[in-house]
């Protein structure tokens, strides 16, 4: 069916040299949810001496490389499976305040962030897309019962929303307050490889107990017969103190990786490819999941502040004790505007 994804207006207006107010509203439609919407970005930045920013609102949690970036920029229709598992279903904002600060290193730019805060809350959207998923996942285990005796359907009777888990998936996320660092650095000195970031969060989740997430990405640019090629990987562990559905105190985690790269293999014409893996955990519900991604792509430039990127993908799941899926996507992003408007800072 047809989904409206995003529409994203963005400003950003200086306050002088040393200030700015940045904001980003979402605006979404399909056919389970309407018309909804939701802040992502809404803070101010300022840059103080020593080359050190403050920012103070609410924004993207600077984790990773995919939880910082914004839908309109994604090489790929949906996040990583360990992205959603780990840090939430549109990844994670938080509301608070964090410090750049830049330090010596190897390249051009090292820059340590640390921070804190608090998850933004879940909107009205959230909860029909896990509404919407519940049921999807309800048919899938009717057909399962179907074609299977009972003991079978016991067995794997573990998805995506918590059927057969002994903790509540959604408790496990970073809640109320907690706090994150990354350290990220330019590498100059390794052919093919720019970038390499660590990332941490820790803090309190919604079963008033502690989640910590920890996270390493590297990511680097070539040229293939000619022509600018990237390549990227993250990888993420989780480790959640719970409480399971009895009130008894436990523990459970969860790990992830994706590996992905991309080439302009025509101007204005590109190809990408995503291989990921998370582990799932059966005591919070989750399966272990493969995925398979492949897209190729097209920018048609409309005028000097206009672009249309046009995307068609294939994605094949393994969704472990539910079987196998066969998605194909096709995905049109306008963009209208500055192209930059302070994603990062």
């Amino acid at each position: 069916g047809f989904n409206l994804q995003t529409i994203e207006p963005g400003f950003v207006m200086e306050l002088g040299e040393k200030v700015s107010i940045h904001t980003n509203y979402n605006l979404f439609w399909d056919r389970y949810d309407q018309w909804d919407g939701e802040w992502e970005d809404a803070f101010i930045a300022i840059d103080l001496p020593g080359d050190v920013a403050l920012r103070g609102g609410q924004f993207l949690m600077p984790f990773g490389y995919e939880n910082q970036i914004h839908l309109h920029d994604r090489e790929f229709v949906e996040p990583p499976i360990s992205m959603i598992r780990l840090l939430g279903e549109d990844g994670l904002f938080v509301q608070g305040a964090d410090l750049a600060i830049h330090l010596p290193g190897p390249g051009k730019q090292t820059v340590f962030r640390f921070g804190y805060g608090q998850a933004r809350p879940h909107g009205h959207g959230f909860t029909e897309r896990e509404v919407r998923r519940d049921l999807y996942l309800e048919a899938l285990e009717g057909d399962a019962h179907d074609d299977d005796d009972d003991d079978h359907e016991e067995e794997h009777g573990h998805g995506l929303a918590g059927n057969g888990g002994i903790y509540d998936a959604d408790d496990a996320y970073l809640d109320d307050g907690f706090f994150f660092a990354r350290l990220e650095s330019d590498i100059p000195a390794l052919p093919g490889l720019d970038r390499a970031g660590l990332s941490f969060a820790a803090g309190q989740n919604g079963f008033r107990r502690t989640t910590w997430v920890a996270g390493a990405d590297f990511s680097g640019s070539f040229e293939l017969s000619n022509r600018p090629a990237w390549w990227r990987t993250e990888a993420f562990y989780r480790y959640v103190n719970a409480y399971d559905t009895n009130g008894n105190p436990g523990h459970f985690d969860e790990s992830g990786i994706y590996a992905s790269c991309g080439l302009e293999f025509v101007e204005d014409w590109t190809t990408a490819a995503r291989l990921e893996w998370a582990s799932g955990n059966r005591d919070v519900g989750a399966e272990r999941r493969w995925r398979a991604s492949v897209n190729v792509g097209r920018v048609c430039q409309l005028g000097e502040h206009a672009d249309l990127h046009t995307k068609l993908q294939y994605s094949y799941d393994d969704l472990g004790g539910y079987g196998h899926d066969h998605s194909i996507w096709l995905q049109f992003v306008l963009n209208v505007g500055a192209s930059e408007h302070g994603h990062a800072h």
